[in-house]
Formats: structure tokens, C-alpha cells, sequence
């Protein structure tokens, strides 16, 4: 349900009312104080989510600035699908310093494939989704369980054909 703000001309008192989206079309809603019909008005919106100076290791700022492939997005920003290097480069645009951050990255990117060492010690993001087949232990199981009923399965089969015969 969504948050309005209202003024009440009559005792001059302003206060907030949780309107349910069916009533949302409507401008008006009755005072809490005095009882009398209160109009809705704009109010300011103020978001406050984690707001720190993200921490770098000794040597990971230059010109004053942190690392722009270090900046950090706030929990609430971040989708559930992102990866870490998304959301760094989600921070960095957020920042103004998106242009910035993929220059970094293919800079470090040509450089390592200079150095020969591309796929040193990284290891590859895990693969986040809400199924339970994601985990590859439940998909082993479950393949394995498929295996089994698809063998039980072809020797009732071969029963049943055995049996005609005979």
C-alpha cells in the first residue's frame, strides 16, 4: 500500500495515511485529528540506504578518488541476478565514472591477455538462481532418482513383453 501525505485545511495539521492502491485514484482522506476532509499534497522523498565510503586496501586510491572497479552498491540496489562485476559497474555509472570503470576493466582485461595470464586463479562467478536445480548436487540427485525409475520403468516393460510371449 502505497504512503500519502495530507493536509487538513481546517486544523491545519499534516499527516501520513497508508491508502490502498483500489482508493489511491482518490485526493481526499478523512483527518485523523478533527475528522474533517484533508487533501492530499506532495511530500519530499527521502531514501537513506547504506550510505558509506566504501574501504580500500592501501594503495587501491589515486587522485583522491577510490578504485572505480572497487565502488560497492547498496544491498537494496543490488538485483538478485547480479554478479559482483555487474554490480560494481552499476555503482560506477551510478558514480558518473561509468566511462571510467570500462576503460579500467579493458585495460586490465588487454593486459592480462598480454601477460598470458587470462584465467589465472579467478574463479568463475557462481551461477545465482532461485531453482533448486541450480544446486548441482539436487541436479545430480534428481538425474539419478530419473535414471533409476527410467530403468524400473524398461524392466516392467520387458516383464510385460516376456509375459505376451510366453
Amino acid at each position: 500500500m502505497p504512503l500519502y501525505e495530507y493536509f487538513c485545511g481546517d486544523c491545519l495539521k499534516s499527516f501520513e495515511a497508508l491508502v490502498p492502491l483500489s482508493a489511491s485514484r482518490q485526493s481526499t482522506h478523512t483527518c485523523p485529528f478533527c475528522g474533517a476532509l484533508s487533501r492530499r499534497i506532495l511530500s519530499a522523498v527521502n531514501f537513506a540506504l547504506e550510505r558509506r565510503t566504501p574501504t580500500l586496501p592501501p594503495g587501491r586510491i589515486r587522485d583522491g578518488k577510490p578504485d572505480v572497479t572497487s565502488l560497492r552498491t547498496p544491498p537494496a540496489a543490488r538485483l538478485c541476478w547480479m554478479d559482483d562485476q555487474s554490480a560494481a559497474r552499476l555503482a560506477a555509472y551510478k558514480a558518473g565514472r561509468g566511462a571510467e570503470y570500462d576503460d579500467t576493466v579493458a585495460a586490465r582485461e588487454e593486459l592480462a591477455l598480454r601477460h598470458g595470464d587470462r584465467d589465472s586463479g579467478e574463479p568463475a562467478p557462481p551461477a545465482h538462481s532461485h531453482s533448486p536445480l541450480s544446486d548441482p548436487l539436487i541436479l545430480a540427485n534428481r538425474r539419478r532418482a530419473a535414471q533409476k525409475e527410467k530403468v524400473a520403468e524398461s524392466a516392467t516393460i520387458r516383464k510385460n513383453v516376456d509375459a505376451k510371449e510366453e
